[in-house]
């Protein structure tokens, strides 16, 4: 079977103009990156096989809404933003269940970091550990691209703020995240 799944309902939603070949042979772990054809900010998720990502994504949001509410986010970033902003659910969805807008390129980017990938088992395990958990999405503190790296480095990192170092990881989510890691590894235990 087709990684991506049933290629008809694939192309009755994306073209090949949008997917990259790297798509069709990505492992488990690789980060998938969805660049919006119009910002160029890009939306991130990790790889899990079987044409599935895990990502920090609003179901009912499409990408154009998504990026709507993090620009808003970014103009007004002292508001309250409830209105704007809410909770958002990591969750797992096929590659081609994602909404995203015509023109959206889709490709695995693991070159963007110089860090060293976890192991397979690792990035499964946090993928389980915060599948279905909601968090407030922020994104300059906490978005799609700082979870999808924390999953696959255990840093939480994202180089599409202007005025940040590559590759810093940032240091408050990383550890919120570590914390989770750990309470839950003590109460399986």
């Amino acid at each position: 079977m087709d990684l991506l799944g049933n290629l008809d309902s694939f192309f009755s939603q994306m073209t090949w103009r949008q997917i990259d070949p790297s798509v069709s042979s990505a492992e488990v772990g690789d980060l998938i990156e969805f660049v919006h054809p119009w910002t160029g900010l890009s939306f991130w998720g990790v790889y899990m096989g079987e044409g599935c990502v895990v990502h920090f994504g609003v179901g009912d949001e499409n990408m154009v809404q998504r990026s709507c509410r993090s620009f808003l986010q970014q103009l007004v970033p002292k508001s309250n933003g409830d209105r704007v902003l809410r909770n958002t659910r990591i969750c797992r969805q096929r590659i081609t269940e994602i909404k995203v807008p015509p023109g959206t390129r889709i490709r695995v980017n693991n070159n963007k970091y110089d860090l060293v990938p976890s192991p397979e088992e690792m990035m499964t395990n946090r993928c389980d550990t915060f599948l279905q958990q909601e968090f407030k999405y922020d994104l300059v503190n906490f978005n799609s691209e700082h979870f999808a790296t924390f999953v696959r480095y255990g840093h939480a990192v994202c180089n599409q703020g202007a005025f940040k170092k590559k590759n810093d990881a940032h240091v408050d989510i990383t550890e919120t995240l570590q914390m989770i890691m750990q309470q839950r590894m003590e109460t399986e235990t």
